[in-house]
């Protein structure tokens, strides 16, 4: 009998760090069933050239959720060899949420998870999933968000939780546990998360702690880097559970000082990860820039607060408090604008604009939040080095991601083109890692923080999720300035031993399962 698939010839990188072999590759419906040599012939069959092949990236920070279910082809993502997406992050989310506690979500984050017309029954995380189940061009994992927990029982104020409520926040977690969640995720510059305290938070993370999943924050920066890792291992130290942080980086302390509190922590008993996309920028909403107290109820709250002159000043001071000098003057770059009367300057940089039109920069970041209604955001460009980021990719704990925005015109260009930017500019061109290596931090070291257990390793019995690449040309085509090109060298993308990037082309294949930590997916 024939097998459903074959690939010829290429040099199998298989996730595990080890060294790269020679050698074909066979799949039969779902699964990886050969590997090296495969005598039997395949009903399509692939001539690799020697091109590497490998496990399917595993993007372990994303902003997807909404849109992935109104764009299910996922091509942004697909086209660079991604073949599984973690929804949830940074406390954000969608499920577990009752119905009505949705619309203020939506409407908050519409700039970083979009708002399309989808819905669903997310009451509970496993409804959440079941969503993408074979609906997506790849598959799907969640966390928990701390916000979900935190709208359930405290709405959108500015308090602490009592322990009755802390306890129902905790046995909300333990269900999405129980229906295959990953992981636990704060965003901790974002509210309501924000208004939870350490004690709070280890008390949530001790539920995924039994589970053995990670804590996975977006640290609370106002701390200081330094200080928000330290409260990050607190957390997992007083949980006890593992630990991830989110789109690491220390431009203001550092990159080799906060690398060093990453592997104090780890020397000293802490399990403790992160995750990069090594560009020279961030990306998030604009009303980010504004203090916590600012929106404490949500945007409608927000809103009404920016038509009282008082409290706008004090918004407005608070900006400035958040953006140095730097970014004020040339690092904040709009990339979602969407209302017609401002849609003409995505792409623009906030300093620009403000000169022309003869405001204050921060004056001019208010009008936008408030004439989008919050629903605006922007790439916010540093000064880190290739340096910076090898440093940190180097470190035995770092995993790669997109934190890919698919919102707006113009993006930051990590969404199109973060894994073969590690792959191209990073491998192949300064040799920062070996191939084998930079695919471990994409492939098995993701499976194994989140669980993911059929997924990761390129070996027999493991889903067949592969990507195969070509080393000379692989390279991200996506810049600042034109952030939406599709990479080159990513050739054949399969998910669940389906051909979804048949050399350039998407073949419209939605194969994607929806992934529950410690289970595989099945047939």
């Amino acid at each position: 009998m024939p097998h459903d698939l074959v690939i010829r010839d290429a040099f199998i990188v298989d996730g595990s760090g080890l060294p790269g072999l020679r050698g074909d590759a066979a799949v039969d419906g779902a699964l990886i069933t050969a590997t090296g040599r495969v005598e039997d012939a395949g009903a399509r069959e692939i001539d690799a050239g020697g091109r590497v092949l490998a496990p399917g990236f595993i993007d372990v920070h994303t902003h997807s959720d909404l849109i992935l279910l109104d764009r299910p082809d996922h091509q942004p993502k697909v086209r660079q060899g991604v073949t599984t997406d973690l929804t949830g992050l940074d406390g954000i989310g969608y499920a577990p949420l009752a119905a009505a506690q949705r619309p203020a979500f939506v409407e908050y984050f519409a700039a970083v998870n979009g708002a399309p017309a989808v819905d669903g029954p997310w009451d509970t995380v496993r409804g959440w999933l079941d969503s993408f189940d074979r609906r997506a061009a790849v598959n799907v994992a969640h966390h928990v968000p701390h916000g979900c927990l935190r709208a359930a029982v405290a709405g959108w104020d500015d308090r602490p939780v009592t322990p009755e409520e802390l306890r129902t926040m905790q046995q909300l977690a333990d269900e999405a546990m129980q229906d295959g969640a990953a992981a636990f995720s704060t965003g901790l510059d974002y509210t309501p998360c924000a208004f939870g305290d350490t004690d709070e938070l280890a008390a949530l993370a001790a539920v995924a702690g039994r589970y053995g999943a990670p804590y996975v924050t977006h640290m609370r920066y106002d701390l200081g880097m330094r200080g928000a890792i330290r409260e990050t291992l607190e957390v997992g130290r007083r949980a006890p559970c593992p630990v991830h942080i989110s789109h690491f980086n220390s431009e203001s302390d550092g990159w080799w000082v906060n690398l060093d509190e990453i592997s104090r922590g780890a020397n000293q008993g802490a399990a403790v990860t992160f995750d990069t996309y090594a560009w020279p920028a961030g990306s998030t909403t604009l009303h980010y820039f504004f203090p916590d107290w600012a929106l404490a109820g949500g945007v409608a709250a927000m809103l009404r607060r920016l038509e009282d002159p008082d409290a706008r000043a004090r918004i407005e001071r608070g900006v400035c408090g958040e953006l140095d000098a730097r970014q004020l003057a040339q690092g904040l770059r709009f990339a979602c604008l969407p209302s017609p009367a401002n849609n003409q300057l995505e792409g623009r940089l906030l300093a620009d604009v403000a000169e022309q039109r003869g405001m204050r920069p921060e004056a001019l970041l208010v009008d936008l939040v408030r004439g989008e209604r919050g629903a605006a955001s922007a790439v916010i460009h540093n000064a880190a080095s290739d340096a910076d980021f090898e440093a940190a990719m180097r470190h035995p704990a770092h995993m790669c991601s997109t934190d890919g925005l698919l919102t707006g015109g113009k993006p930051h260009p990590r969404t199109y083109g973060t894994y073969p930017r590690f792959l191209g500019r990073f491998v192949r061109e300064r040799g920062a890692l070996s191939v084998e290596q930079m695919i471990l931090r994409m492939t098995s070291a993701p499976a194994r923080c989140f669980g993911l257990v059929d997924r990761g390793l390129l070996r027999s019995g493991m889903a067949a999720d592969l990507v195969l690449i070509d080393m000379a040309a692989v390279d991200s085509n996506a810049t600042f300035e034109d952030p939406t090109q599709y990479p080159d060298g990513i050739d054949v993308v399969i998910v669940n031993g389906q051909v979804v990037i048949d050399h350039g082309r998407h073949t419209g294949a939605l194969p994607g399962r929806a992934l529950r930590r410690g289970q595989p997916a099945g047939p």
